[in-house]
């Protein structure tokens, strides 16, 4: 076998040595790429954490004051619902605002009020019917009382709604009454004598005849006193009462439709005329008596402010 001259032998060498550094490299290479995926953190789910009631109870006033002064939103809106959650379930607590309500001076009322207003934003539909209690529509109905002569209250007028010119401490009030109606009624704000100690003394006119003319026609405009009012007309024991505090005639009847009224199919029109059935025959005649009866049973008055399609509620029979 012949012997590799000095030139082959330094090329293979010099081959041996750039494919063992090659070699050397890429191992590093391969073992610094494994060392740095093994020590790197994967990263962790935000898996949501919910505050068990066992954590809620735990919490001590000052740490709930604290958190109500706390940047983050979402931390003042949960801290301000366990403190609601707590006052509602506590009998002593309620009673205490329902004091402040009811009392003369202006500055505890109105923390008073504040406070059964936040009450009433941050609790669950479930909770509210802790505050629907008689004592509270006395309360509010008292509070309201008191607005009459805390401010002088500008004159009605059909044009524009004066809810902005009132004070926020009679706005609360009204707002915490009309959302209670929209869930339990109107019954309890009429027996705690809202329409005689509020709304009969509202500045509606100085004659009897202009303030029940004036008080009629509020009720066909959108302004935000309505979103009670008109329940409470749609109930037979609320139009008493406004009789009795004269916003409406003793004897007040319902309006009569026109003569250009809708007719009925198959039946006599709405505005009392003859009509002729469906095959060509005419009604059977009847006695003045009847027809008087069969008027009388047909008037109605439909209030409805457009917000929302005309409905069988929107449609109140005269008395009879």
């Amino acid at each position: 076998m012949a012997a590799l001259s000095p030139a082959t032998q330094n090329r293979l060498f010099f081959f041996g040595v750039g494919l063992g550094t090659c070699a050397v490299v890429g191992l590093m290479r391969h073992l610094l790429v494994y060392y740095r995926d093994a020590a790197a953190l994967p990263p962790s789910e935000n898996k949501p954490q919910y505050i068990t009631q066992e954590v809620e109870d735990s919490l001590k006033l000052n740490t709930l004051d604290k958190l109500l002064d706390s940047p983050n939103y979402c931390i003042q809106e949960t801290t301000s619902t366990i403190v609601v959650e707590r006052a509602l379930h506590d009998g002593s607590t309620i009673d205490i605002i329902l004091a402040h309500i009811t009392r003369a001076d202006y500055e505890t009322r109105a923390r008073g009020v504040k406070a059964l207003y936040t009450m009433m934003n941050n609790c669950s539909p479930a909770t509210i019917r802790l505050i629907n209690k008689p004592a509270t529509y006395f309360a509010l109905v008292k509070a309201l009382e008191y607005c009459v002569t805390d401010y002088k209250h500008s004159d009605f007028d059909l044009e524009w709604d004066n809810w902005v010119l009132r004070d926020r401490c009679e706005q609360d009030c009204f707002l915490i009454l009309t959302a209670l109606a929209e869930k339990f009624g109107v019954g309890n704000i009429i027996k705690a004598g809202f329409i005689h100690r509020w709304l009969a003394k509202e500045p509606w006119g100085n004659e009897e005849k202009e303030r029940q003319i004036n008080f009629l026609e509020s009720l066909r405009t959108r302004n935000q006193l309505n979103e009670l009012l008109l329940p409470l007309i749609r109930e037979m024991v609320g139009r008493k009462k406004l009789c009795e505090a004269r916003l409406l005639p003793q004897d007040f009847e319902w309006d009569r439709p026109g003569p250009r009224d809708v007719r009925m199919t198959n039946g006599e029109g709405t505005a009392g005329e003859e009509e002729i059935w469906g095959d060509g025959r005419r009604r059977r005649d009847q006695s003045q008596e009847e027809q008087v009866i069969r008027r009388r049973h047909r008037e109605a008055i439909v209030l409805n402010d457009g917000t929302r399609p005309l409905g069988r509620e929107d449609i109140i029979e005269r008395e009879r």
